[in-house]
């Protein structure tokens, strides 16, 4: 049976909605990852922390310092790692009854 990771903060965030396409990105590059809420705090520590697997560590630094290698994320990236769709993509249709 193996040992279960030691997690550690690799960033820490204002809120899930920064914090969670954090996690989700390292997670696309094989980098364990989750999202960590705190309970509220009377002092200035964001609440929310980005955990890795502390052997991990040095990785998710690679590679989110590699994120940026080709400029900006573009607002449609930004997009889908916020949302999981694609920007332009037909939106689900709904399905409508007839009350005939």
């Amino acid at each position: 049976m193996g040992a279960s990771p030691n997690w550690q903060c690799f960033l820490a965030c204002s809120d899930e909605a920064t914090a969670a396409p954090v996690a989700w990105y390292l997670e696309l590059h094989d980098c364990p990852a989750f999202v960590l809420p705190l309970p509220p705090r009377c002092d200035l520590v964001p609440p929310v922390l980005v955990l890795v697997p502390g052997e991990f560590l040095h990785r998710a630094r690679h590679i989110w310092a590699h994120a940026d290698t080709f400029g900006d994320l573009s607002d449609g990236e930004l997009e889908y790692l916020a949302t999981g769709k694609l920007p332009g993509a037909a939106p689900e249709a709904h399905q409508q009854e007839d009350a005939a």
